[in-house]
């Protein structure tokens, strides 16, 4: 969710589509404490649940506040910094990669995963050293 919403915002910024100025919402780290609240509470709700109609119901609404929180997150940068925001979320799709490989018990989606996961993180940092 987060990668999605926020490649589709970094594209829209790049591309000229959306303003390229940082979305500066009042109490934006104050709205990302809770984004990050809202992720654990359904992740130990989700845990301790017995009702899969209702673990459905967390999952997607998981989902739902992760594509939020990119449009937040993604937005909250402007255009000019915006590749090393594009090289953060492609990371994120690694490490997401990895977490499904050890769900499904796939060496080769963790392996990948994890090369995707590092060049990203590789990349980013020796983007924000040449800034």
């Amino acid at each position: 969710g987060v990668t999605l919403t926020g490649s589709v915002i970094a594209f829209g910024k790049l591309n000229g589509n959306l303003a390229s100025k940082p979305l500066n919402l009042p109490g934006k780290n104050f709205l990302n404490l809770i984004g990050l609240g809202g992720f654990i509470t359904m992740m130990v709700m989700f845990f301790h649940t017995d009702d899969v109609s209702r673990g459905v119901r967390l999952l997607v609404a998981s989902g739902a506040l992760a594509c939020v929180m990119g449009v937040h997150l993604v937005g909250s940068v402007g255009g000019g910094d915006m590749p090393v925001c594009i090289t953060v979320l492609n990371s994120y799709s690694g490490w997401a990669l990895v977490a499904e490989g050890f769900l499904l018990d796939s060496t080769v989606l963790t392996i990948v995963g994890s090369l995707i996961g590092f060049s990203g993180a590789i990349l980013t940092k020796i983007m924000c050293d040449a800034m």
